[in-house]
């Protein structure tokens, strides 16, 4: 069963009264005119907080979800990149460098033939052109 109890307003008003009489809690018509606004002393924050006032709650909720779902996306997007990256360097280290030092020492197994062809072969001597004749002349 519920007990209805009456509170009279003597006691509701006593206590209103006991909180009203500090002199910090009384207001005067001078506390509750409105400062001058000074755009200047307004932060960033302080203006874009106060947006929120002007957009409904529907379109602060649909924004609030398409801007989690995007930060999830990069985030996704940017552990595949890592991912795949980590792919690239260790191929191109586990592959790639050995390869590089096959070609190279390839080369230089080349040159050293073309050295010792070189030094095997007598290089090719010069021929000097010989004198014209005189017997074309008259």
């Amino acid at each position: 069963m519920v007990r209805v109890t009456e509170v009279s307003d003597d006691a509701w008003s006593s206590a209103s009264s006991d909180a009203g009489s500090d002199s910090d809690s009384v207001l005067s018509d001078s506390d509750l005119q409105l400062q001058h606004f000074d755009p200047s002393q307004e932060s960033l924050k302080d203006r874009f907080y106060a947006l929120k006032d002007m957009v409904p709650p529907t379109t602060r909720a649909a924004v609030s979800d398409a801007a989690t779902s995007a930060k999830s996306w990069l985030g996704w997007s940017a552990a595949k990149a890592g991912n795949a990256a980590w792919i690239v360097t260790t191929t191109a280290l586990l592959v790639g460098m050995p390869l590089l030092l096959s070609i190279e020492g390839e080369a230089a197994l080349v040159q050293q033939e073309k050295e010792y062809l070189a030094q095997v072969r007598p290089p090719p001597t010069l021929s000097l052109p010989s004198p014209p004749s005189l017997e074309h002349r008259h």
